[in-house]
């Protein structure tokens, strides 16, 4: 039987990485056995494991894109979040909130993030299923091979591979000799990593394995501190106390010309860089241990940790959308650039430089709350192979993982006159897992796999929203579960030597609950049973910043609003019906049709309470309790796919090109999506202006909350074509060209959330009622948030050898984008139902988007040490990941502009 544990040949892990040959010992005195060796530009075998079997890339009938950790590093890729460009018909935008990313494949993701929501690509860590998406950001080094999946991988990958997987494969322990390495990178924005390998063989059958990583990088926004936003407890006596500012009124920044209250403003103080939004400070680390006592028994035990201490990442402001924006007053009337109200629209007053000052830039950040982020990942992974006979093998994966993030983080970033900020508490995620297959390791027609899987989640998060002029809410879900249990079998069958059949069936079971969780909220009318006085100081900023830094984190200043108590369990049933033909030696045929599925959810369980609608008063009962009108209860079905898919697989050129194209179709039901929703009205007090004021008027808003829901059907086409060509004996191309095409094909009634009050024009409880049928819009033949139409990827490597044994290896690598969407409300398509007179300004198209890396390594005979210079985003491109967000917030993280530096490794 073949194990993942057994050495393979050196080439498999270079083919992807673009090195046109493996390091190999090069003389003067044996420089003319070196060139016989290489006298050839054929391809290398790549080995994967996208089966749960070795099989050559060439020959597995899956669209798989594989990797290995040379091509890691030369792209500068440490995490998930990085892979985007080098994965066809894959998107990664990020949820600064949360630190998570959102993972696209094919034009579909989950933006629900929480502890609520599941991942729309599944991730694996040695074949192990990982389910926070905050996993994805656990610094990958010490690598095999990275294999990113494509399609439904339900029937063996299981959970959340409704459109594809990504397995991450570290490397495993040798033992046949003695090895270390060492490497150091410094770069742009006082860049510093290290990371370094250790291999100890023990003995003939146990060997250690030891790898670390650390990095530190400074910020590459231009961050300012301001002590004129509302919410200043975070900020250093020496910044709260900054001098008056002196400078001519109009360079002054929005926030400072608009400050709460009247009084001298003082000036913005510039941040360190150090430990500003968007720095690097991460550290990780692997010891694994590897048994194989006999020929057919083999394990391997890893301990990983993964510890991020950097202050989170930070949206910034889209200038050019900005710019675009009208500024408007509290009663909604048009503004001129001295506030006084205008007739006619003005663009121009929410731009960039009108917010923060002159000579700011999508990069320009003004914050009141310093960032913060303590996220710490522990895992422990076994892989157990036994075989049984010589046709049965016995393997036993199991894997343990703890998160623990504590966070706090600006939201409004000085854009906006509401002072907001979010935090997270020791928010834990404890996860077991275990799967137990029985594989076929015969030479028979019949290849087959069958398996049983358990996975267990349990979640205890607290966090909060501080919305610091009128009140706080805290989430305190102590007890959120998730249990998911299946079972499944896959085989291939040989109908003749060169037409093969496959069949998968997997049937699984989820089940997910919460047990005692509570929203709550602290505001002008709930009292501190502490104190016995009123928990929030609505309205009045001294009194607000007199509040200790931790004042928001006890869960018992807050009243409850929601009894979270619900449950909800989904079964499915997966399958894969396939076909491969070898045409010949060097061309495979396949085709398969497979379902997939995503479980269904539960949300929180929001309470609406009786008011006296004539003073916004709860009405109580005779305990004093209020009383509770309705219950909303949010749960969503689960979400299913249909794929249709066609490929080839091919070897031309006399081996020097290999071409993998694939055409698929993608049905899908029910598909799920995450969005702001009105729930139900309730009766305010109408405050005057931004003083604070209450006029007395009793006014409606709305309870809105983040929730998943199912939108109905959608179409997906697409084609990826994949090459990999040495057409000279030191160069080499490879990359992909993806056509996408996806559309809603049911009708989505939706009640419009972003931008609302503007481009509706009506007022925040208007926008938000969900009885209002104004703001709904049939968002059918939208198209889906990120899925260009076209997409292209190309690199070029070339190998110049020496007679002295040195080697200097030059890359380059292009990537474009066509433009698309940012969310599935595809604005400009809608137009006729806005009433603002610039909806363009509210457009969530996302522009077309290209970036070229280089890279010029020198490597000394036998890879004994090399050095490499890089540049990655070299012509500086500044891409926005996501956009969102009402009023006049365009809020989005951005990319990072051109950033340089040197590596170097030494090989012990």
């Amino acid at each position: 039987m073949k194990r993942l544990h057994k050495p393979l040949a050196l080439s498999i892990a270079l083919v992807n990485s673009g090195f046109a040959y493996a390091q190999q010992e090069a003389t003067e005195e044996t420089q003319s056995d070196y060139q016989g060796t290489y006298a050839t530009n054929a391809l290398e075998e790549v080995t994967v494991t996208a089966t749960k079997r070795e099989t050559n890339l060439m020959e597995t009938p899956i669209s798989i894109t594989a990797f290995s950790q040379e091509k890691l590093d030369r792209e500068g890729l440490t995490n998930i979040k990085d892979m985007a460009q080098m994965v066809p018909n894959m998107e990664i935008s990020m949820d600064s909130s949360q630190t998570a990313p959102v993972v696209a494949m094919r034009g579909v993701r989950s933006t629900n993030i929480t502890e609520l929501g599941d991942p729309s690509v599944g991730l694996h860590l040695d074949g192990i299923y990982s389910p926070r998406p905050q996993g994805a950001m656990a610094l990958m080094f010490d690598v095999e091979r990275v294999e990113a999946m494509r399609g439904p991988q339900g029937t063996l990958f299981g959970r959340n591979s409704t459109v594809g997987n990504v397995n991450i494969i570290s490397k495993r322990p040798e033992f046949n000799e003695f090895d270390a390495s060492i490497g150091i990178e410094a770069g742009r924005w006082n860049h510093q990593q290290t990371r370094g390998v250790l291999n100890i063989p023990v003995s003939e059958t146990f060997a250690l394995r030891a790898s670390f990583m650390q990095e530190t990088r400074d910020s590459y926004l231009d961050g300012y501190y301001d002590p004129n936003q509302w919410d200043v407890r975070y900020l250093p006596e020496e910044i709260q106390n900054a001098p008056v500012y002196t400078g001519a009124d109009e360079d002054r920044s929005l926030r400072q010309r608009e400050r709460w209250g009247s009084g001298e403003v003082q000036e913005l103080v510039k941040a360190d860089p150090s430990d500003f939004y968007n720095n690097s400070d991460q550290y990780a680390f692997r010891v694994s241990a590897l048994w194989e006592p006999s020929e057919s028994l083999s394990w391997m035990l890893a301990y990983e940790q993964f510890q991020d201490n950097s202050a989170g990442g930070a949206d910034t402001l889209n200038c050019d959308m900005a710019d675009k924006r009208i500024k408007k007053d509290w009663d909604g009337n048009y503004v001129d650039a001295d506030g006084n109200i205008s007739a006619t629209p003005v663009t121009g007053l929410l731009g960039c430089e009108s917010v923060y000052g002159p000579g700011a830039d999508d990069y320009t950040v003004n914050v009141s709350v310093p960032g913060f982020l303590d996220l710490s990942i522990d895992s422990v992974r076994s892989n157990l192979s036994w075989d049984l006979s010589d046709e049965i093998a016995l393997v036993y994966n199991a894997g343990w993982a703890e998160q623990v993030r504590s966070q706090h983080s600006d939201q409004d970033r000085g854009i906006t006159g509401w002072d907001m900020s979010i935090f997270f508490r020791d928010a834990t995620f404890t996860s077991q897992s275990h799967e137990v297959q029985l594989q076929s390791t015969g030479s028979g027609p019949l290849q087959w796999i069958a398996g049983a899987f358990y996975f267990e989640e349990d979640n205890n998060m607290q966090g909060g929203w501080i919305n610091s002029g009128p009140n706080a809410d805290f989430w305190n879900q102590p007890n959120r579960t998730l249990k998911s249990q299946a079972i499944f079998t896959q085989g291939t069958y040989a109908v003749t030597d060169k037409l093969n059949l496959t069949l998968g069936l997997r049937h699984t079971e989820d089940t997910k609950q919460d047990v005692g969780g509570h929203n709550m909220t602290c505001n002008g009318d709930t009292i501190n049973p502490q104190t016995g006085e009123r928990c929030f100081p609505a309205w009045d900023r001294d009194a607000f910043n007199q509040l200790p830094t931790d004042y928001f984190d006890d869960p018992a200043i807050y009243t409850e609003i929601s009894d979270n108590q619900i449950k909800g369990s989904w079964d499915f049933t997966n399958y894969r019906v396939g076909l491969d033909y070898i045409v010949n030696d060097d061309l495979m045929a396949f085709g398969y049709v497979a379902n997939g599925f995503k479980s269904g959810g539960i949300g929180d369980v929001f309470v609406q309470f009786e008011q006296d609608p004539s003073t916004a008063e709860y009405l109580l009962d005779a305990n004093g309790d209020r009383i509770i009108k309705e219950r909303h209860r949010n749960t969503y079905d689960p979400e299913v796919v249909t794929t249709y898919e066609l490929g080839t697989k091919g070897t031309y050129l006399d081996g020097s090109l290999n071409v993998m194209a694939t055409l698929f179709y993608s049905d899908y039901e029910d598909m799920q999506a995450a969005s702001a929703k009105g729930i139900f009205p309730y009766y305010v007090e109408e405050r005057a202006d931004e003083t604070g004021e209450l006029t007395g008027e009793i006014t409606t808003e709305t309870q809105t909350v983040f929730q998943t829901d199912n939108i109905g059907t959608a179409v997906i086409k697409g084609l990826e074509v994949e090459f990999d060509w040495a057409p000279i004996e030191n160069g080499r191309f490879d990359g992909y060209v993806t056509w996408l095409d996806t559309e809603i094909t049911s009708d989505f009634i939706y009640h419009w959330d972003f931008a609302a009050t503007d481009l509706f024009e009506v007022d925040h409880g208007a926008a938000t009622n969900p009885d209002n049928d104004a703001m709904k819009v049939n968002l059918k033949g939208n198209e889906l948030a990120a899925s260009p139409k076209l997409s292209a990827k190309l690199n070029y490597t070339h190998t110049f050898r020496f007679n002295n044994g040195f080697a200097l290896v030059p890359h380059l690598s292009y990537f474009w984008r066509d433009k698309s969407y940012h969310s599935f409300q595809n604005v400009d398509k809608h137009y006729d139902a806005f009433v603002t007179e610039t909806p363009d300004a509210f457009s969530d198209v996302r522009p077309a988007f290209h970036s070229v890396n280089s890279t010029l390594k020198l490597e000394a005979p036998d890879n004994q040490w090399n050095i490499e210079a890089f540049v990655y985003n070299l012509t500086d491109q500044k891409e926005t990941y996501w956009a969102g967000g009402g009023d006049h917030v365009i809020k989005g993280p951005i990319s990072m502009p051109r950033f340089y530096g040197i590596r170097g490794n030494y090989n012990f």
